[in-house]
C-alpha cells in the first residue's frame, strides 16, 4: 500500500492518484498544466456527502454529456489520467475457484510501444459545508475515468476500456476556454 503519489500496481477507486490538469492562475490569467493527486471517484459538487465518489469512478463516454453528476465537469474540468496501463480482469468459462465461482485471469493492457498513456477524465470540487471555512481539509477533489466501447480484440476480455488519448489530443482535451462539450466531443 504505496503512499499517494508513489508507483502503485493496484491503483483502486477512493485512492488519491497523480492527474493533469490546466488551471488559471488567478493572478495573470494564463493557463499552467499542473500534476496534482486527486481522489479517484468522482464528488459532484452538490452531492450531500463524499460517499458518492466510490460509486463514480467511471463515466460513460455515450452518455457522460447528459449525467448531471459529469456534465459540468465535461464542459469545464478535463483531466488526463496518466498510467503505464491498466487491468482488465476475465472470467474463465471453466475454471472455478473453492466456492465454485469462475476464476478471474488479469490481462495487463498497456501501449504497444511502452510510452506511458493517458486515460481521459474528469475532475470536481466538492466542499464539508460542515467544516471551517478556513479549514484546507473541507475540500476533496476528485475524479473519474471516462471509459468507452473496447478496442477489437480487447474486447474478449471486457466489454469496455478507458477512454485513451493520443498525445496530439492532450492539449485540446485539457484546455478550459473550450467550454461547451461539443468542442471534444468527437474525442469521446
Amino acid at each position: 500500500d504505496p503512499p499517494a503519489g508513489a508507483p502503485d500496481w493496484n491503483m483502486a477507486p477512493t485512492k488519491q492518484a497523480p492527474v493533469v490538469l490546466t488551471r488559471s492562475d488567478p493572478d495573470s490569467g494564463e493557463q499552467r498544466r499542473q500534476l496534482r493527486l486527486l481522489t479517484w471517484g468522482l464528488v459532484p459538487s452538490w452531492a450531500k456527502d463524499p460517499s458518492v465518489g466510490a460509486r463514480m469512478i467511471n463515466a460513460r463516454a455515450d452518455t457522460v454529456a447528459d449525467k448531471p453528476a459529469f456534465a459540468r465537469a465535461l464542459a469545464a474540468r478535463r483531466a488526463l489520467v496518466p498510467a503505464q496501463g491498466w487491468y482488465e480482469w476475465q472470467a474463465s468459462p471453466t475454471a472455478v475457484d473453492a466456492k465454485g465461482k469462475p476464476r478471474k485471469q488479469p490481462f495487463f493492457i498497456h501501449r504497444g510501444d511502452g510510452t506511458t498513456l493517458a486515460m481521459a477524465g474528469l475532475y470536481e470540487f466538492w466542499r464539508d459545508k460542515s467544516a471551517p471555512a478556513d479549514d484546507p481539509a473541507a475540500w476533496v477533489v476528485s475524479f473519474t475515468i471516462i471509459t468507452t466501447e473496447a478496442e477489437p480484440g480487447l474486447d474478449r476480455i471486457h466489454d469496455r476500456q478507458p477512454l485513451v488519448l493520443e498525445p496530439e489530443d492532450w492539449k485540446r482535451w485539457l484546455d478550459p476556454s473550450l467550454t461547451d462539450p461539443e468542442g471534444v466531443a468527437d474525442l469521446l
